[in-house]
């Protein structure tokens, strides 16, 4: 007889017409047999009728488990057409929180998380736990922190949404993380030093990202195929929003008389598309070289903003460009858009000009 699934033995009984009857059983769990809708069809080891009773089996008492507990929440979140539709990125960093949320004990020696009845999660008390874990996860992360309490306010309101619990007691908690790198900002000469000793690689990049005001994750995956008549069109990794805008006029020159060494516009020396850490080991060697220390590539997108800002550029504008929507345009205006000399310029110009 061939081999048959884990667990699975067969037994044999000899029939009242004289024919071979065979019944097979899962081992700690009983007889397997057809699904219902599956009575009809041909029920025998490795058939799908089968095997759709077998992992069904196996399945029992995990569902059993879960039932009624924060874990069967997070398994409909996962499974819903809302966590779908998140970027593979996104994905892949809220599966990465939704562990933390799964093993963590919200008290000392007490059961994970992940067993939590319903009645427990809906209880008012349960949000001092949780900012209490959250505080405690805090103290190695605090940007971490909020992330993963954020994973899970969004999982519950999905549940709430849709009826299987009442209220969401992760609702609007007060961050402990608090970044304002509004000052951070790429000035004319930080620009002129960083090219002055920049690889060609490295100053394209820059250019790529000062008048493109993209992400570096972007950035490195950008092919020349998104690249057509002066203009760049791609979906964005982290919120898989579509970009679609003209490039200046030298950077289209810049990129028309580049050498297209491979699929992406962005190459090592060697002409290979860049690896994530092996680019930022040579963006940060040429940001020391330029003695400019303390400025991250991300502060070229709160550049970009300002600059944007500085040019009168609206909101709906710059959302256009960044990826932003309008509301989070107004609301990073205030983180990222720094305090630079030509607003201050441009104010008492404008106050002089009333006068």
């Amino acid at each position: 007889m061939a081999r048959l699934p884990k667990g699975v033995y067969c037994n044999k009984k000899r029939l009242a017409d004289g024919s071979l009857g065979l019944y097979y059983n899962l081992r700690g769990y009983g007889a397997l047999k057809p699904l219902p809708g599956d009575e009809d069809q041909l029920f025998r080891p490795w058939s799908p009728a089968f095997m759709r009773a077998y992992y069904a089996f196996l399945a029992g008492p995990v569902q059993a488990r879960t039932t009624g507990t924060l874990q069967a929440l997070i398994n409909g979140y996962t499974k819903s057409a809302d966590f779908g539709r998140l970027a593979p990125r996104t994905k892949s960093d809220y599966l990465g929180h939704i562990l933390k949320i799964e093993t963590a004990q919200l008290t000392t020696g007490g059961p994970e998380f992940r067993t939590y009845p319903l009645d427990v999660i809906e209880d008012p008390k349960i949000r001092r736990r949780l900012l209490d874990w959250r505080d405690r996860m805090a103290l190695s992360s605090p940007r971490q922190a909020d992330a993963t309490l954020g994973v899970l306010r969004i999982i519950l309101e999905w549940a709430r949404n849709r009826g299987l619990i009442a209220h969401n007691h992760a609702t609007r908690p007060k961050k402990v993380y608090k970044a304002d790198r509004s000052d951070r900002v790429w000035l004319a000469e930080h620009i002129d030093a960083f090219r002055a000793v920049a690889s060609p690689e490295m100053a394209l990049a820059l250019e790529l990202a000062l008048w493109t005001g993209q992400r570096q994750g972007d950035l490195l995956k950008l092919t020349w195929a998104s690249y057509r008549d002066g203009r760049l069109s791609f979906r964005q990794g982290k919120r898989n929003r579509k970009i679609d805008m003209p490039l200046t006029a030298a950077l289209r020159a810049t990129l028309d008389t580049l050498p297209r060494k491979a699929e992406t516009i962005l190459t090592t020396p060697t002409g290979r598309p860049w690896g994530k850490v092996h680019f930022q080991h040579h963006w940060r060697r040429a940001t020391l070289d330029a003695g400019l220390d303390g400025l991250h590539f991300h502060d070229l997108r709160g550049t970009t903003c300002t600059m944007l800002a500085n040019a009168q550029c609206t909101p709906s504008e710059i959302a256009a460009m960044l990826g932003w929507t309008v509301k989070t345009v107004n609301e990073m205006l205030d983180r990222y858009q720094a305090m630079t000399a030509a607003q201050s310029d441009s104010a008492v110009a404008k106050l002089e000009a009333h006068r």
